[in-house]
């Protein structure tokens, strides 16, 4: 029986760690959350109550995957309810090399990653006896253990709360969010059936690996809190060159040039970087960048593309848009300016051949520089696509929903996207030198704590008495953060903003509603304050991903507990 003692949370965590629950693979995720129901249906109010716990279907995801909700009622009856939150996949064991054979089998892992090399940092924790390794061990599991251990003390006596415990575990955070992302309408519908009135969302993330700025980052003794999360956006680009033979150069332009000068321009750019006092984010990198070809040819690259993530405090997807559209133009204006001068260093014929023919780009005038975004490009195929399809009654959408559909099963859903977005293109009949921005998934609001509700003021005063518990009882100093600098499924508890400010994001997003969307009526519904506390350790993703145990086994449920009965009370 599950039992909220060190020794039930350990066990626990060593039985999710040992199913390879990895991101993106039906089978592991499900049997993760089936087990996790099954171990929560022996509890006695489970099987008094089996209504309150069950696994749900995730609309419209192709890979069929469930999330685990586990409800407890107080008594009396109210409808003041706390959501405890988090994730259970993990990402893979690739990285572990020749010992990923056991990283889902903690302690075996731990024994024997000694025989191999490693950082000091990681030898110094194996060394102390204080760390567990493997896989999953610290993001995210000992955190769902550490939750399914409190739900399942108030279980046992439901009058010892003044709320309600909602608890719910979804898969795929490390990928799409799609679990968190496909809740929601679950977690509204379930609110209006039972009359809730949702408090707060907490999560159980390991908190140091959020941390994004300041002093100290990543240090194991300083221990965090927050009350917020990143938000989180992928512009990407297509540039449009022109063909041409390697030996008549000057008579193309190679699409690879711009789009290395866009990463040149953007790839570590701390203009792009948000802060708020001392906490910074991470500033934008660049995740692919690639010509378009499948096969080697000695062509100049026609069509190259790139995407890149950023992440965001308070810009809304239209500011991101905008600013993105401008260092395009720029990357393409410097891209050709290198050629013109390069053709003009070559010789003579070369820079006439260039100048007139090449900045032509398939119209009649010569032009320096174009950039358009996904939704004027559509605009475009649109009118000539249902122009020239009048009389075949097929409508622009069908024909995506077809081209997406024919597109390779395993494909990813970013590529997916940039497929849609040439196919787009070659509707326009638009030709390069161009430059396309728009966005690829994921998306992840920016969620904050904007002291506007009682609701949010409540959530802070709980986490003030989590740190004076911290500091008196268990002599820890708990640091107060706004962020989290990292992704979290807490973006998804409800959206701050007017939904016109989603429109640049639908808009340019090739397969927006096919390939990815929000449930945008639903988060508006949601509005709820969230905080992250969690368990600690480090290296998270890593083949040294480690978990602390007596912070994580003693200190962080007693942290939680403090959180939840404070809410409670309020």
């Amino acid at each position: 029986m599950l039992e909220n003692t060190r020794k039930g949370i350990y066990t626990l965590l060593l039985d999710l760690v040992r199913i390879p629950s990895v991101s993106a693979s039906p089978s592991g995720e499900n049997q993760l959350a089936a087990f996790l129901r099954n171990r929560l249906a022996e509890l006695p109010y489970f099987q008094e109550k089996p209504q309150n716990l069950f696994l749900a279907d995730l609309e419209g995801d192709p890979l069929r995957r469930t999330s685990l909700f586990a409800f407890v009622e107080a008594v009396p009856s109210t409808p003041r309810t706390v959501i405890l939150t988090g994730h259970y996949d993990v990402v893979d064991v690739d990285v572990c090399g020749a010992l990923k054979t056991w990283a889902f089998d903690a302690e075996e892992y731990t024994r024997r990653i000694g025989d191999v090399p490693l950082p000091e940092d990681a030898a110094r924790d194996l060394a102390s006896g204080n760390y567990l390794f493997g896989r999953g061990v610290m993001d995210m599991k000992c955190g769902l253990a550490i939750q399914a251990a409190l739900l399942a003390e108030y279980a046992a006596d439901p009058g010892k709360l003044g709320v309600n415990l909602l608890f719910l575990a979804v898969p795929d955070e490390e990928n799409n969010s799609a679990g968190m992302r496909l809740s929601v309408s679950h977690l509204v519908r379930f609110a209006r059936e039972r009359g809730l009135d949702y408090l707060a969302c907490i999560d159980g993330e390991p908190s140091n690996a959020g941390f994004c700025g300041g002093k100290g980052g990543g240090n194991a003794s300083r221990r965090m809190y927050f009350v917020g999360t990143a938000g989180k956006i992928m512009p990407a680009f297509l540039f449009l060159g022109k063909e041409a033979h390697v030996g008549e150069y000057f008579g193309g332009f190679n699409a690879t040039l711009p789009a290395s000068r866009l990463v040149r321009l953007l790839e570590g750019n701390p203009r792009f970087v948000e802060r708020l006092g001392t906490e910074a984010l991470t500033p934008p990198t660049c995740l692919k960048l690639k010509d378009l070809r499948d096969i080697y040819s000695v062509t100049l690259p026609e069509r190259a593309a790139a995407y890149f993530n950023v992440m965001t405090l308070s810009r809304t997807p239209a500011q991101v848009l905008e600013e993105m559209t401008a260092l395009a133009g720029q990357a393409l204006a410097e891209a050709l300016g290198q050629a013109r001068e390069n053709a003009k260093s070559f010789g003579d014929e070369a820079f006439r051949t260039f100048t007139e023919e090449t900045l032509r780009g398939g119209t009649s005038e010569r032009r320096e520089c174009l950039v358009r975004t996904y939704r004027d490009v559509r605009a475009l195929a649109r009118e000539i696509y249902d122009r020239e399809n009048a009389s075949a009654g097929m409508s622009l959408e069908a024909y995506e929903e077809a081209f997406l559909a024919a597109l390779p099963s395993g494909m990813d859903e970013r590529d997916r996207a940039l497929a849609l977005m040439g196919e787009v293109v070659n509707l326009s009949g638009l030709k390069g030198p161009l430059a396309v921005v728009g966005f690829v998934p994921p998306y992840y609001p920016h969620r904050g704590n904007l002291r506007r509700s009682d609701k949010e003021h409540a959530l802070l005063a709980a986490l003030a008495a989590v740190a004076t518990k911290g500091r008196e009882e268990f002599g820890e100093e708990i640091t107060y953060v706004e962020y989290f600098g990292g992704i979290t499924d807490m973006s998804f508890l409800g959206f701050q903003g007017e939904p016109e400010a989603l429109a640049a994001l639908a808009e340019n997003m090739p397969g927006w509603g096919k390939l990815y969307s929000l449930p945008l009526e639903d988060l508006l519904r949601l509005d709820v304050p969230v905080a992250n506390i969690g368990p600690a350790g480090k290296d998270a993703h890593k083949d040294t991903e480690r978990l602390e145990l007596d912070f994580s086994l003693r200190v962080a449920p007693e942290l939680l507990r403090c959180a939840v009965e404070h809410l409670g009370r309020s």
